[in-house]
């Protein structure tokens, strides 16, 4: 009941116990064809995104080095322990960030982002969409908004919502979508994922160096797919890892998208509901609660955490700036379900009451 890796179904752990095969060739190309078709469908974009082989992080710094440039002005909402992992990514790349901070619990005002870049001249913004340390759904579509009004584009970092937050690049207009495979997506750790929508897309192609990476350098992801269309990538892909990525989807598009994300509100309300009962405080204000984490405060954080491990559940401490302050309980993979949310609540009731 961790906030991430979730535990996996039983049809991903089959396709992992598969023997190995190769990452090029004609088998190889449909499969990842499917792969491109479900990541459109369930990212909501017209053009097939990159898979990277790394963590979310990789995913990050590959969408930093490819949409901004060594100078560039970059506005960065510190939401909490991963907004400040943003500024970190993007301060490590020669990047000249202006913060923007948020009061734990609170969204961004989209003005205030955007009046961050119209002051500073700056290039873009980057923000978490569900800032994994406090559970916050942040205003996604009216930050892009408003950052685009100001002839800048937004960079965001969805490795906690998507899956579990209502996303679409084409509909909503999201310029960069970054996430990763082991939220939301129901799969194993190891793939970060970068989708671009047209502005992204048309700031990538109109860079003016280019990008100091041969790994994370999207235009050569490019070409080798139109050059090379049997290897469509310019490494040795994790076969198994793409596979039960793939089956994941598959799964999740067999029930529904939308369905899929309505229930993981809906669970998530069960566990607020049951935290609230047991006495415990949401980190999140009411209208901004996330739909597959949650955080709520505690000066027992570490006792609860220890008490629920031995009974063989597991759940996550807090992050900076919440660090041994809170709880959080994850809504995603095979635990999302009902019979598992009464007995973490019944475990906590007891730990509480120890």
């Amino acid at each position: 009941m961790i906030v991430g890796p979730g535990e996996l179904h039983a049809s991903e752990l089959e396709v992992l116990g598969e023997q190995m095969q190769a990452h090029y060739g004609d088998i190889w190309v449909g499969q990842h064809a499917e792969l491109m078709d479900g990541l459109r469908t369930f990212l909501g974009c017209s053009e097939d995104p990159y898979v990277i082989p790394g963590s979310g992080s990789l995913a990050l710094e590959a969408a930093f080095l490819n949409l901004f440039e060594p100078g560039d002005r970059v506005v960065v909402v510190d939401s909490g322990y991963f907004g400040n992992r943003l500024i970190e990514i993007a301060t490590a790349l020669g990047l000249e960030v202006v913060p923007v901070s948020v009061p734990i619990g609170e969204a961004v005002d989209p003005a205030a982002v955007a009046g961050a870049v119209a002051a500073h001249r700056a290039a873009g913004a980057a923000i978490c969409h569900v800032e994994t340390s406090t559970s916050v759904r942040h205003p996604i579509r009216e930050i892009t908004d408003a950052v685009r009004a100001q002839g800048a584009i937004t960079l965001v970092d969805g490795i906690a919502s998507v899956g579990g937050e209502q996303l679409s690049i084409e509909s909503m207009q999201l310029d960069c979508l970054v996430t990763a495979s082991q939220k939301g997506l129901e799969a194993p750790p190891g793939l970060g994922i970068v989708a671009l929508g047209a502005a992204g897309r048309a700031r990538v192609d109109a860079r003016r160096s280019p990008v100091a990476s041969f790994y994370l350098d999207l235009a050569r992801w490019d070409r080798y797919r139109i050059e090379w269309p049997h290897h469509p990538h310019p490494i040795t892909m994790p076969v198994s890892l793409m596979l039960a990525l793939s089956s994941s989807i598959r799964r999740i598009l067999a029930t529904g998208l939308d369905a899929t994300i309505t229930e993981k509100h809906r669970l998530a309300a069960r566990v607020r509901d049951g935290l609230a009962a047991l006495g415990f405080e949401p980190v999140a204000a009411a209208e901004v609660q996330a739909g597959m984490i949650v955080a709520a405060r505690t000066p027992r954080s570490a006792e609860l955490v220890a008490a629920l491990l031995k009974e063989q559940i597991q759940i996550a401490g807090g992050l900076a700036p919440l660090a041994g302050a809170a709880i959080r309980v994850g809504i995603m993979g095979a635990t999302a379900t009902d019979a598992m949310i009464d007995r973490t609540l019944d475990a906590l009731g007891r730990a509480v009451r120890a």
